[in-house]
């Protein structure tokens, strides 16, 4: 973004709804999200990996980004390959791509 008002006002955007994602993946303190499981209904609880927290992460919470980039004008830009970051990008509607 290089319009300070532009950026100024996204970032308020984000700080706002940032504040609101703990409502999405948590319950009385807790994680709403105990594990993983299986075609056979073997549960698996999750440990402290931190790539399996920030897939879990990705996955709960993603729709909530996209609804959000929408409601402030913007697109998610998806990374090209797995290992590029950022994992994802917003672009304003507004901006040619």
């Amino acid at each position: 973004m290089k319009n300070p008002i532009e950026k100024e006002r996204f970032a308020l955007q984000l700080k706002k709804f940032a504040a609101t994602l703990g409502n999405f993946i948590e319950k009385d303190d807790e994680w709403t999200i105990r594990g993983f499981i299986d075609i056979f209904k073997n549960i698996y609880t999750i440990s402290s990996d931190t790539k399996i927290v920030s897939k879990i992460l990705e996955l709960h919470l993603f729709l909530h980004f996209l609804s959000f980039a929408d409601s402030i004008g913007y697109n998610i830009e998806l990374a090209t390959y797995q290992n590029w970051y950022p994992d994802l990008t917003f672009i304003s509607q507004e901006t040619p791509q």
